[in-house]
């Protein structure tokens, strides 16, 4: 079954018309073109062609009877599709001609091609898969010319020579004719003229380029005793070449440019300088190298000083790593004087004998001494690099060596605050560097705290007192139930006054009886609140305390006397002990002891201390900075109930109350600590500054800043 033809509209899919006269036809414009890859009629796609150009096409249906599988399943243009069918044609022995007064172009044999089309006066303008056109000369080369366009024909080509008007006629299909067209031009210049090109180099540098280009025309010329014509130049500002040379030379010195204008092989490799110091031999490094080309040097150049491990690793050209050895060489081979370098190091933030101490004890246990890699053993197909390019050793072989400054001395300027070290260049380096990252500015920490105490207390109290005084007959009996409440004597006439506090009431029948009630409630609430707060740096214990003193004596008894002296003091109240340790992401890690103690009452004995109780909270915590978190909490519950009655008649229910006394005490004890610690970042103090305006508010101290008030100008 044949294929279909498919052809997209403006996004729309068109059908293809029936069958049409051969001879013209209104051609349908088509933006984008699809072929399906199955066998498709020379005719129908004949059809299609002049749709697409443009143009009619006229053919005989007879002569081009049968099908055809394009092998191109996608088309681009109407270009493409005319092509396709161009090469169609001639497979079969057909071509297209426009031929003279026709506007469209007709289907002919190959053979008849070259008689049938019209002449091209002035370049191919024709849409015709055949074409015949006219070259005129600017030079008398004409027979040279005609034989070089020969070579370019098919075998239905042909060129025709006329000497005396310097002109050929070519005719062959289109697109030997637009190769022949090149052929001609170039062979048509001006053989002597000369052309200054200027190429960019990318990859080498314009000098060592032309260098090398002149090396091989001399090395042409001592072979085959031409060195060809035209020289290179340099181009001063660095970034390109300039060719002088005959027109028709220019594609050699083009070629010769673009075949060794190629990048270098790029190789990073480890050094290890041991003699100086790794930021110094680094400078004079990218100094000797580089020089001051450093923006403009087409090499790719780029050196990490690794501290860490006391190495260069360097990226660039294997020349350029040439130069780094024979610097590094030199630098090795130097001899070893007996003026040892010295430096004096500025100690800022810290106590510079404490740093001092630190330093010491690196340099006592071989931190600092110097490095060697052990050699590595050869093998028997490839040799490891040596010396200074040698790669870093996995682990590195630490070996003791006075060459290479293990001898360090140390000493400080305390009034100066300063560190003064001798010593090879290379450990001195070493030293800088732990310098710098030991001796900073720690944050400080606000550290806020908030110590409450809660007490409720409840007592209850309730007893009764009786007297009963009477005589039977000569017998004469008191009976009483006493509980200490006071109860009044019976044999007293009249009521005594009513003491002491709570509810008291007295009932009295002189000469025989007497009753007394006590009642009493005591309620008490109290709150203690503490808030010291203290500045301290980073990792730096602090601590706080505000506590009352009390003496107590001691006494000392003998057989014969009794002596009283001193015996010491007792302290009571509020200690704070904190160390805060700053945390990634805001946090503090926070050791704290808070302690809380009072003293609950008088002394039983003026040789004893007085009781005292102690609250006291110890523990290690991570908190938010500028959150107040509770950080520790104690409460103490005391319940006491107590009785005294008289035996079997207390128990009585109800009655019992007549013969006893009761109490209930409640205790309640509440001890929270609140915590909060800001950090302190500013580089100016801003911070403290503002946290500590409102207690300088509330003493009403001055905080020292100038003051703005208004001034009138006059």
């Amino acid at each position: 079954m044949l294929g279909l033809l498919l052809l997209l509209v403006q996004e729309a899919r068109v059908p293809v018309a029936p069958p049409a006269p051969a001879l013209a036809q209104e051609p349908v414009r088509v933006e984008n073109v699809w072929v399906s890859p199955d066998e498709v009629e020379i005719t129908h796609l004949l059809d299609v062609c002049a749709g697409l150009i443009g143009v009619p096409i006229e053919f005989s249906r007879a002569e081009l009877s049968g099908t055809v599988t394009l092998r191109q399943p996608h088309f681009t243009s109407a270009e493409a599709v005319l092509e396709a069918t161009n090469r169609v044609l001639f497979q079969r022995g057909f071509t297209t001609v426009q031929m003279p007064g026709s506007p469209g172009l007709t289907v002919v044999k190959v053979a008849d091609a070259a008689a049938m089309a019209r002449l091209e006066e002035s370049g191919i303008s024709t849409k015709a898969g055949f074409v015949k056109l006219l070259v005129k000369l600017d030079h008398d080369r004409v027979d040279s010319i005609g034989e070089a366009v020969k070579l370019v024909l098919s075998k239905v080509g042909a060129v025709t020579v006329f000497k005396d008007a310097r002109s050929l006629i070519v005719s062959d299909t289109a697109a030997n004719v637009r190769q022949a067209q090149a052929v001609i031009a170039r062979l048509d210049g001006n053989l002597d003229e000369l052309a200054l090109v200027e190429v960019p180099v990318q990859h080498t540098s314009p000098t060592a380029l032309t260098a090398l280009i002149d090396r091989i025309g001399n090395a042409k010329k001592l072979v085959f005793g031409d060195k060809g014509r035209g020289t290179l130049l340099a181009h001063p500002e660095g970034k390109s070449v300039l060719i002088v040379a005959p027109v028709l030379e220019l594609d050699v010195w083009r070629g010769l440019i673009d075949q060794f204008d190629r990048a270098e092989p790029v190789l990073t490799r480890h050094y290890s300088p041991q003699r100086f110091a790794l930021a110094d031999t680094a400078k004079l490094i990218e100094q000797v190298v580089r020089g001051d080309a450093k923006g403009e040097d087409t090499d790719p150049w780029r050196m990490v000083v690794d501290g860490l491990t006391g190495s260069l690793l360097i990226t660039t050209t294997p020349s350029k790593h040439s130069q780094v050895e024979d610097v590094l060489e030199r630098l090795e081979k130097m001899a070893q004087v007996s003026r040892r370098p010295i430096r004096s190091f500025p100690i800022k933030n810290r106590p510079v004998d404490e740093l001092q101490a630190l330093l010491q004890g690196l340099l006592d246990a071989g931190a600092l001494k110097g490095v060697v890699p052990s050699p590595q053993p050869a093998t028997a197909s490839t040799t490891p690099p040596q010396g200074v390019t040698a790669p870093l050793p996995t682990p590195p072989a630490v070996t003791k060596s006075d060459e290479f400054g293990d001898k360090v001395i140390l000493t400080t300027d305390k009034a100066t605050n300063r560190l003064i070290a001798i010593g090879e260049s290379r450990v001195l380096e070493q030293l800088e560097g732990l310098i710098n990252q030991l001796d900073i500015r720690q944050p400080q920490v606000l550290v806020e705290a908030m110590v409450v105490t809660l007490t409720d207390t409840q007592s209850r109290e309730l007893g009764v007192e009786l007297q009963k005084v009477g005589s039977e007959g000569d017998l004469l009996y008191k009976v009483s139930s006493l509980f200490g409440f006071g109860s009044p004597d019976p044999n007293v006439g009249s009521a005594p006054q009513v003491g002491g506090t709570g509810f008291g009431g007295v009932v009295l029948d002189p000469g025989n009886f007497s009753a007394l009630v006590h009642a009493l409630e005591r309620v008490n609430e109290g709150r203690t609140l503490t808030m010291p707060r203290v500045l301290v740096n980073n990792n730096q214990p602090a601590t706080l305390d505000s506590v009352l003193q009390t003496p107590y004596a001691s006494t000392n008894a003998s057989t014969t006397v009794a002596t009283t002296s001193f015996g010491g003091t007792l302290s009571a109240g509020t200690q704070i002990a904190v160390t805060p340790q700053i945390a990634a992401g805001d946090q503090l890690i926070v050791d704290y002891s808070i302690s809380l103690s009072s003293f609950t009452g008088a002394s039983a004995d003026p040789a004893l201390p007085p009781p005292r109780q102690e609250n006291k909270l110890k523990s290690i915590a991570t908190v938010p900075d500028g959150y107040t978190v509770i950080v520790g909490g104690l409460e103490i519950t005391s319940d006491s109930r107590g009785r005294a009655q008289v035996p079997i008649l207390g128990s009585i229910p109800i009655l019992g109350a007549l013969f006893g006394s009761r109490s209930a005490n409640e205790d309640k004890t509440r001890f929270y600590v609140f915590l909060r610690c800001n950090v302190m970042r500013s580089a100016n103090f801003e911070d403290l500054r503002f946290a500590s305006k409102k207690a300088l508010d509330a003493a009403q101290v001055d905080d020292g800043l100038p003051k703005l008030e208004p001034r009138i100008m006059r």
